[in-house]
Order: structure tokens, then C-alpha cells, then sequence
């Protein structure tokens, strides 16, 4: 069994995993893409030896010329894209180690906080300990117990009043004549008609036999308003008699010296929410340059693209295809020799390019993965699943999934089921509402989700 926080902690060791090989899939398609334009400059230079060898001099200085020219535009451009590759590469790495301090700081501001908050659990549960025996207590306690039976019992009746009104008014509200008279107050001060409609009403409610129906339909309408006005008083004398409880309580807690101690941490609570602040603010900047990046490597790559079809369309003109059959059709041995060049480089481009679409869906597989790890990571994290004052009872399964994600083999769904399928919520000092609970609300991402304070207040499905 783990807690939350180790549980997250070993999640957080996986992105990590995901990040170092997307960075290795990203050398390798790097490496790949470059050693495309690199094969292609090469296969560019062959032409250039080829057109010196076979072509006028005229010729020869234009085809050469608009090969350098070429050669010359695609390098500035695959040297602007490494370089441009190279920078985002090096801001993501400052950003992955911003998102590692800030988290270790929030870490350390926790470890701090729980720290404070176990002397706070420690000094309360003493003081509930030597107070359980005071007599005072005692009968503050009982009458506590005894309101809360009448407020349960009031709160049943009112809902039962409730739901017999609702079952028993039906035939009333299905009598139009009824409920003509109903909605004009016949019978009441309020009523007000002609004297014309006034006779004619009151032949109505001879047949209806108003008078008697009216009578009912009214007290089953009272009955339940009258218990639930009774049931709010009674929640009012709880609420009171509970305020009487937690002052005694919170006198005996402040005798003992805890206000030193909740001091202490509430400001261990606000380093916490400061630590928090921080580790969103990097987070948000590392998830600025990963979609940059993923703009630029997974889902374009513009500048490569560029790069390589201007040395294509260079290569691929007209007068260097006819020169190149032209070589195939009346070799000499230097042609011969640079046809091979040429040949050979094809081979060992077709080789390359193969390479690079296969590093490039690694890649983009890998950056997926962590993509995927990090939002399950974020939503369990926002709901209150590094808590220290968690569990895992499945932590086995959970490497095992975390692993499996990492090679692709299980889907980010599984991961969701193994991690909430796992989670128990423990008991925290939060959880206690002795001398009125911790007097401050838990820090941000470090709650278990439910609602605190004990016996801070009664609900028993009433408005109230």
C-alpha cells in the first residue's frame, strides 16, 4: 500500500521516462531528417560533376550555377531549422527543470505543512482525551446528541408530510371546479366577485361540496409546512447547542497553547498555496513549449520539407534528366562513376527517408504517451489524489499499467481505471470538527474530494 502522494510521485517518474525517450526519438528523427538534405546535397554534387563533365562550358556554368544557387538556399534553410530546433529544444529543457524545482519546492512546503499539522492532530486529540471526562462536556455532548435525534426525527416527519400532501392533493388539483373556487379564494376574506358571479360560485361549491373539500385540501397543505417550520427550529436549537459545544471545546484547546500551532500552520498552508502557484505557473510554460514543439516537429516540420524540395526541384529539372540518361545511354568510365554516385545515393536516400517517417511516428507516439500520462497525472492531482492522507492498495498494478503505457502496449484509459479503482480516502486532521476543526481550508490539490468539519453541521436531506 502507498499513498497518494507516492502514488502520484511514481507517475511523475514516468512522464519523466516519457520525456527522456521523446528525446531520443527527437536526436534520431533530427539525425535522420538531416541525413536526407545531407544525401541530397550529395546527390545535387554528383549532377554538378556530371554537368562540368558532359555540358558546354555555357551550359555547364548555368546548370552548375542553379545547382549552387539551390544547394546554397537549402542549406540557409536547414541551418535556420536546426538552429531555430535547437533553441525550443534547449527552452524545453529549462522549462522541464523549472517544472522539477517548483515541484520540489511544493514537495518540501507539504512536507512542512504535514509536519505542523501532525503536532495541531496531536495536541487536539490529547485535549479531546482529557475533555471526554469533564462533566460540563459531557452534558454539552448529550444535549448535542439528544437535539440531533428530535432535529432526525422532525426532519422524517416533515419529509413524510411531504410526500402524503403530494400523494393525497391529486384528486383536489384533477377537480376543475374545485380548483377554480381554490385559485379565487372562494370562501376567504380575499375572495372577490359580482354580485352575479358570487351566486353562481356558490351553486358551484353546493355541488362540489366545497366548503368541506376546502377545509381538507388546506390542512393537507398546512400539516407539512407547519413540521417543517418545526424542523427548522429545532435545527436552529442544534445549531446553537452545537456553538455551545465548540466553544467549550475550543476553550480547552486554547488553555493548552494550539494557537501557536495553528499559526504555525497556517503559514506552512500559505507556502504551500505559494509553492502551488508556482508549479502551475511552470507547468502552464512547459505546456506553452510543448505545443510549440509539437507544432514544429510532430505536425509540420515546414522549414525540412522546404529545404528538401528545392534540392528536388533542382535535381529533377529537365536538362539534368536528359543529362543523366544521356550518361546511362553512352557511359565512359567517369560517367559511369558518377551515374553509380547517383544510383547509390538514391538508395541510401530511399534508406534515410524510410528512417526519418519511422522516427518521426516514434516520436510522435512517445510525445502522445507522456501527453496522455500527464493530463491522468493533472485530473487526479486537481482532485485531491496526492493527498498524503490517501491510499493505493493497488500499487502493483499500478507499475505494471504505468510500464505498459510507457511502451504503448496499454491505453491511457486502464491507467484511469487501475488509479481510481485503487483510491481509498483515509482520515485527515481536516476530518476532525473537534474545537471547531483546522481553522483554515486544505491547500489546493491536496484535499480528498469530500467535505470537512464533523460535526461542524447537521444535513439530513432537508433545506436546512
Amino acid at each position: 500500500m502507498i499513498s497518494g502522494r507516492q502514488a502520484l510521485a511514481q507517475i511523475e517518474q514516468t512522464i519523466e521516462k516519457a520525456r527522456q525517450q521523446e528525446a531520443q526519438c527527437e536526436l534520431a528523427y533530427t539525425r535522420t531528417t538531416e541525413e536526407v538534405g545531407r544525401l541530397r546535397i550529395q546527390r545535387t554534387e554528383a549532377f554538378r560533376d556530371l554537368a562540368r563533365l558532359k555540358l558546354d562550358a555555357i551550359r555547364q556554368d548555368q546548370v552548375v550555377g542553379q545547382l549552387d544557387a539551390a544547394e546554397r538556399q537549402a542549406l540557409n534553410v536547414l541551418n535556420s531549422r536546426q538552429e531555430a530546433l535547437r533553441q525550443l529544444t534547449e527552452r524545453r529543457r529549462q522549462a522541464e527543470e523549472q517544472v522539477r524545482q517548483a515541484d520540489a519546492r511544493r514537495q518540501a512546503a507539504v512536507d512542512t505543512l504535514e509536519q505542523a499539522l501532525g503536532q495541531v492532530e496531536a495536541l487536539r486529540r490529547d485535549v479531546e482525551a482529557k475533555i471526554s471526562a469533564d462533566p460540563q462536556w459531557i452534558a454539552a455532548r448529550a444535549k448535542v446528541a439528544e437535539i440531533t435525534g428530535q432535529a432526525q426525527q422532525a426532519e422524517k416527519k416533515a419529509v413524510q408530510a411531504e410526500a402524503d400532501r403530494d400523494e393525497k392533493r391529486r384528486p383536489y388539483e384533477a377537480d376543475p371546479l374545485f380548483m377554480y373556487l381554490w385559485q379565487r379564494k372562494f370562501g376567504t376574506a380575499a375572495y372577490r366577485a359580482s354580485p352575479l358571479t358570487r351566486t353562481m360560485d356558490r351553486l358551484v361549491a353546493r355541488v362540489v361540496g366545497y366548503d368541506k373539500a376546502r377545509a381538507n385540501y388546506a390542512l393537507l397543505n398546512e400539516i407539512p409546512e407547519k413540521l417543517r417550520e418545526h424542523a427548522r427550529r429545532i435545527i436552529d436549537d442544534l445549531r446553537t447547542v452545537r456553538d455551545r459545544l465548540t466553544a467549550l471545546e475550543r476553550q480547552a484547546l486554547v488553555a493548552a497553547g494550539i494557537p501557536p500551532l495553528e499559526e504555525k500552520a497556517a503559514r506552512n498552508k500559505e507556502a504551500v498555496d505559494d509553492a502551488e502557484r508556482g508549479l502551475t505557473e511552470a507547468r502552464a510554460a512547459l505546456g506553452e513549449l510543448d505545443r510549440s514543439h509539437d507544432a514544429s516537429v510532430l505536425e509540420g516540420d515546414a522549414p525540412y520539407r522546404e529545404a528538401i524540395a528545392l534540392l528536388a526541384a533542382a535535381d529533377e529539372r529537365e536538362d539534368l534528366n536528359q543529362l543523366y540518361e544521356e550518361a546511362l545511354r553512352t557511359p565512359t568510365p567517369q560517367d559511369e562513376a558518377i551515374v553509380r554516385r547517383i544510383q547509390a545515393t538514391d538508395v541510401m536516400i530511399n534508406r534515410a527517408l524510410r528512417q526519418a517517417v519511422d522516427a518521426h511516428r516514434q516520436l510522435k507516439e512517445t510525445a502522445q504517451r507522456r501527453a496522455m500520462i500527464e493530463q491522468e497525472w493533472e485530473e487526479l492531482r486537481s482532485q485531491g489524489y496526492d493527498t498524503p492522507y490517501g491510499t493505493f492498495g493497488n500499487e502493483a498494478a499500478l507499475g505494471n499499467v504505468l510500464g505498459g503505457v510507457l511502451t504503448g502496449a496499454i491505453g491511457g484509459a486502464i491507467l484511469g481505471q487501475v488509479l481510481r479503482g485503487g483510491f481509498h480516502h483515509g482520515p485527515s486532521p481536516w476530518d476532525s470538527g473537534f474545537g471547531g476543526g483546522i481553522p483554515f481550508p486544505q491547500p489546493g490539490g491536496f484535499g480528498t474530494g469530500g467535505s470537512f468539519g464533523g460535526d461542524g453541521g447537521f444535513r439530513t436531506g432537508g433545506s436546512f
